[in-house]
């Protein structure tokens, strides 16, 4: 299917795709290819046109729309979080840049994958999943594998999944499979709980045992932003580490500036993770996530 959407406010295609909060897009020549929701879709930007090209009736203009995030107010998201300098220079220079409504049990599977690891490496990682317990199909000419199930990554062994490449996350992804499989993660609610609450959901804990091992609290922030629309979490990886470092020192508190310049690659402490968040959050206000995707930009070129 054919077709195409009209952007009625600024977009950058390419820096989103390029932004790091997604995992399964390759630029192919003038088209991004993209294996999402069990289909393919391949989108180009010509101006203020995106051209596209579907699988499937579902992958539909309403869906790109969405999928983009095309329905929001982006200048007044960008207007409401341009504070200072610092990060009107990073919206200046990847202007356009959206965040993505991503699926929820794809969202939390990657960034339980994506834990100390690069962009690289993670898309090899969910590559290898998708392929080995991902349905296939084809699509014109190539086949694919949608994102495998919570019910198929739960059936496989731990041996199964350390051989697809997952290392020391095979019996995380596999425990936190069996728990969305088992209905012990209710994502409509997550989405209905305010931040805090549904962070705390995230990180808790069932009869003794972390309910999802590999989720803490940034890979909770990364899925709670991309995934269940709580526009103000903040990840903060080892790239947003130091850049608020060097950019946003009064955030941080005169103890952790002093330990964080003698780190090369500093790494904050669960609780310590949780103070900056607070700090970051009260200072760019509901729309934080947009700021940390427009800082992250900026940091990764600059670095």
């Amino acid at each position: 299917m054919q077709f195409s959407v009209a952007l009625g406010s600024p977009f950058a295609l390419d820096y989103t795709l390029e932004s790091g909060q997604l995992f399964r897009w390759e630029k192919k020549g003038e088209w991004w290819c993209g294996v999402v929701s069990g289909g393919v879709i391949l989108v180009r930007q010509e101006g203020d046109v995106l051209r596209c090209v579907s699988s499937s009736d579902l992958l539909d203009s309403a869906f790109v729309a969405r999928y983009f995030r095309l329905d929001e107010e982006f200048d007044h998201i960008l207007a409401s979080i341009s504070k200072d300098e610092v990060i009107i220079r990073a919206i200046q220079r990847f202007y356009g840049l959206r965040l993505v409504r991503q699926e929820r049990w794809e969202c939390l599977a990657s960034f339980v994958l994506a834990t100390n690891a690069n962009i690289p490496r993670i898309r090899k990682m969910i590559a290898s999943i998708c392929a080995r317990w991902g349905e296939g199909f084809d699509f014109e000419g190539s086949n694919y594998h949608a994102f495998p199930t919570p019910e198929a990554l739960a059936t496989a062994s731990e041996k199964e999944l350390r051989l697809a490449g997952l290392g020391y996350r095979a019996p995380y992804l596999k425990r936190v499979s069996g728990s969305v499989s088992q209905g012990k993660v209710d994502f409509d609610r997550l989405f209905e709980l305010g931040y805090d609450d549904s962070r705390r959901l995230l990180l808790a804990e069932l009869s003794g045992a972390k309910l999802l091992p590999g989720v803490g609290p940034k890979v909770a922030d990364c899925v709670l932003l991309y995934s269940l629309g709580k526009d103000e979490a903040f990840p903060i990886d080892v790239w947003l580490t130091k850049a608020l470092a060097k950019s946003y020192p009064r955030l941080l508190g005169p103890s952790l500036r002093r330990k964080l310049a003698k780190a090369e690659n500093p790494k904050l402490s669960p609780g310590e993770y949780i103070d900056v968040s607070a700090r970051v959050r009260a200072h760019f206000g509901h729309y934080a996530g947009y700021a940390q995707q427009y800082l992250f930009a900026a940091v990764r070129e600059t670095s």
